[in-house]
């Protein structure tokens, strides 16, 4: 059973921006997609890009070092088969964004 961190105001995530957030020492991406909030690992499995300094293309977190793309779905990469990074669950209680590590 995951223990969900407090990590920032729903406000301080805009629709379609992605933040980089610290979950109890544990690096995450989040992404504001269509309203609703994902967490994804923050480091790229490619050269450990940090993806919470990437961009949304749609439903994709695209990351900054070499254009690697993620579904903010499922962490499932769509730039190399058999990819992925690791997802978080999210929860908004009260404002805030809390995730699951």
């Amino acid at each position: 059973m995951p223990e969900f961190v407090r990590v920032m105001r729903v406000e301080e995530l805009p629709l379609g921006e992605v933040r980089m957030a610290e979950a109890d020492r544990t690096k995450v991406a989040l992404c504001n997609y269509d309203g609703t909030i994902h967490a994804l690992s923050n480091f790229c499995p490619h050269l450990t890009g940090n993806l919470g300094e990437g961009t949304l293309e749609e439903d994709l977190l695209v990351c900054p070092e070499h254009g690697w793309r993620f579904k903010v779905t499922t962490g499932r990469c769509v730039t190399i088969r058999g990819q992925s990074a690791h997802t978080f669950p999210v929860e908004i209680r009260d404002g805030w964004i809390f995730v699951g590590v």
